[in-house]
């Protein structure tokens, strides 16, 4: 697939019995891969160690990373990435998006009487920057991210 890390079938499995994972169980199958292809573009702007292993895959897994003085080529997607992205495509599928875009853009406040919004500039510089919206993902994506120690 060139468009996603993980199909449809790979997350219906990944969420199977799942609590929590409701929304991705009632979306149809065109939002469901929407959110899966629009999960693989949010992984893909993230600062990412290493290389791609081959550079004319469409897609920013499988890497290559420099370890030890030597390049180890992963020759398929981790199961860790297909994951992030499940991870990644049910936060998409389950945010408000109009109260999630608020709060990506720094909204911290509303006040109702005489109407007050306050906003944290710094969250729309990691929105900028293309945060993800699951802590899960990022978590499972940690070992290629740059900055982050990897564990061996």
């Amino acid at each position: 697939m060139s468009n996603s890390y993980a199909d449809i079938e790979y997350a219906d499995t990944y969420f199977g019995d799942r609590y929590g994972a409701d929304q991705w169980r009632a979306a149809t199958e065109v939002h469901k891969a929407q959110a899966l292809a629009t999960a693989t573009r949010s992984i893909d702007v993230q600062r990412l160690r290493g290389r791609k292993t081959d550079d004319a895959q469409p897609l920013a897994f499988p890497r290559a990373i420099y370890w030890w003085g030597a390049w180890n080529a992963d020759t398929t997607v981790p199961e860790a990435v297909k994951a992030a992205t499940c991870e990644e495509a049910l936060a998409i599928l389950s945010q408000d998006t109009q109260r999630a875009a608020r709060q990506r853009e720094g909204l911290t406040s509303v006040s109702i009487g005489d109407a007050s919004e306050s906003y944290d500039k710094s969250a729309l510089a990691r929105t900028q920057s293309g945060g993800l919206l699951s802590p899960q993902a990022k978590l499972l994506l940690r070992p290629w991210l740059v900055g982050a120690v990897p564990i061996v």
